[in-house]
């Protein structure tokens, strides 16, 4: 679906009051019948259950968004007494602005909202922002409303684009497919007559359209389309200039830097040599890796454990995830290079190719060196991306000592237990402090695994079921856990399963738990941290209060 400039015209001229902002396990007083006072988000974020609205029963799912306005009676319950719901509110009014002159405005309060119910989006990509609202507390009018209601604003911003319908009017696919035919053929003679042709259109009305949707005219997007191209070129291969104003579509390579510059304000030789470029990151890893560098992106995906403020993305995880977020947001940075994952790259290219240019770094086949020199190269910070990796060698090299006469030749199996799901890390992810800062030894079934691949690429885990554990027989074993509700399973099983209860870790209590969200991000700023928490747990005393 095309991605206009324009924002949502319901959010246009109207206040926010937030009322309540949490996060619980334990079922609050709103959703047990009584009317809501007002508007509810709610967002679960793990568990099943049921929902209740006004006595009709709707199944809850994990990752899941909900919208339901005031007066609405909500009922809420757990599939079944052993599973954990842990969920996401915010409770909020809504004005708009009715009337105003010099010296007086009215607004009214707002008792609907576009969507109800189940909203057919994926709440994980809201989460940071529920987790910065929930972190203010539960009155946080009081503490820092400006900023809790610009969060609100663009998570209500953000579900309004992202639920919208994906069926494209007339209209909509006239212009798509000439944007797509653009896409493909930059390199070639492109007339306007061929595009409103295209388009079964008048040339000027033709323009028209284009220029509402995609804030610019037709030929203007031609030409950033294939400079940003050129700047692609630039940046990764040695290709002379000659050739690549050719395969952008231009024979004069005069006329060609000639054009780079008034589109860009430097030359071509100048732009891939320039360190201070204005960049946009779609990854929160890769925005940490710009933070390592000394770069702070002007927009980006965050995660909570990098201390970087800028401006906040709320941007696709996964390729099927719908784009959603506005060109606006985009146009108004003028950026000078967008860095992705390459599980994104096909929809960044098609929604904002021609606002920057959009270099995507290979994410599973390159482990967190490769990605922090690649990106070093790109932003002409080499030199600190080599003083970051030998720190992280000599901080790793001291610990490794210190661990010494605690862990000597013994091994340490990493597991994932989330929900009902167990998983048994290698050196990739949450393994990468443990296997390769640490050169700590992975069970022998773990290291035959690793041994299949270049060490830390591809291979991030394994799944198991709870008896396999045994298998991955290990001296110290870390637990990598979401919620308290996951804790309670693994310590259920090493009391209750054979298996479990056999394995030398738990035997001699070297059992350890760790923080899932924060032990799953691949980027340099966390993995310090890890490296230190990893340490601070291997020399503590190996017996566990839990046990």
């Amino acid at each position: 679906m095309l991605t206009p400039v324009k924002a949502n015209h319901f959010l246009k001229g109207v206040l926010y009051e937030i009322v309540e902002a949490h996060q619980d396990s334990s079922v609050p007083v709103w959703a047990k019948s009584e009317p809501l006072a007002h508007h509810m988000l709610l967002y679960i974020a793990r568990g099943k259950g049921q929902l209740y609205v006004d006595g009709q029963q709707h199944q809850l799912e994990r990752n899941t968004l909900h919208m339901h306005r005031p007066g609405t009676r909500l009922q809420l319950t757990a599939s079944n007494a052993g599973d954990e719901l842990q969920f996401y509110w915010i409770a909020f009014d809504i004005y708009r602005l009715m009337e105003k002159n010099l010296s007086r405005r009215e607004y009214m309060r707002e008792l609907e909202f576009p969507l109800q119910g189940q909203i057919a989006v994926g709440g994980s990509q809201f989460k940071r922002l529920f987790y910065l609202m929930a972190a203010e507390g539960k009155t946080v009018n009081d503490r820092n409303p400006f900023i809790s209601q610009q969060y609100l604003h663009d998570m209500l911003d953000g579900i309004l684009r992202y639920a919208e319908p994906q069926a494209l009017n007339d209209m909509d696919i006239r212009l798509k497919l000439t944007l797509d035919y653009l896409q493909n053929h930059y390199s070639e003679d492109i007339r306007i007559d061929k595009l409103a042709e295209m388009a079964e259109l008048h040339p000027s009305y033709y323009s028209q359209v284009f220029k509402q949707a995609m804030d610019k005219s037709p030929v203007v997007f031609l030409t950033h389309l294939r400079m940003n191209k050129a700047k692609e070129m630039l940046l990764q291969s040695d290709k002379a200039i000659r050739d690549i104003a050719t395969d952008v579509g231009y024979k004069d390579e005069f006329y060609f830097s000639r054009r780079f510059k008034e589109s860009s304000g430097y030359s071509p030789r100048v732009f891939t040599k320039n360190k201070d470029k204005k960049i946009i990151s779609l990854s929160s890893p890769y925005t940490d890796h710009l933070f390592t560098l000394g770069l702070i992106p002007s927009a980006a995906q965050l995660h909570r454990h990098i201390p970087l403020i800028t401006k906040g993305l709320t941007l696709p995880e996964h390729a099927r995830d719908p784009w959603g977020i506005s060109r606006e947001v985009f146009l108004s940075e003028h950026p000078d290079l967008i860095l992705c994952k390459d599980n994104v790259l096909s929809k960044a290219r098609e929604h904002i190719n021609d606002v920057a240019p959009i270099i995507a770094i290979p994410w599973v086949s390159q482990d967190i060196c490769a990605h922090l020199m690649t990106i070093a190269e790109l932003v002409n910070r080499k030199a600190e991306a080599v003083r970051w990796l030998h720190n992280h060698e000599q901080k790793a090299e001291k610990i490794r000592k210190s661990l010494r006469s605690t862990v000597g030749e013994g091994t340490v199996a990493i597991c994932v237990c989330r929900e009902s799901e167990l998983r048994m890390y290698g050196a990739r992810n949450i393994g990468h402090v443990f296997y390769r800062s640490l050169q700590l030894t992975p069970p022998e079934k773990m290291q035959k695994e690793m041994e299949r691949h270049p060490i830390g690429t591809v291979h991030s885990w394994t799944a198991i079921t709870p008896d396999e554990l045994g298998e991955y027989e290990s001296d110290f074993l870390f637990f990598a856990v979401e919620t308290e509700g996951d804790k309670r399973r693994v310590l259920d099983l090493q009391k209750n399963n054979p298996v479990w209860r056999r394995h030398a870790a738990v035997r001699n209590r070297r059992v350890y738990f760790i923080d899932w969200e924060k032990w799953m991000i691949y980027a340099p700023f966390v993995i310090n941290q890890q490296l230190e928490e990893a340490a601070s747990l291997l020399t503590q005393s190996a017996s566990l209060a839990e046990i």
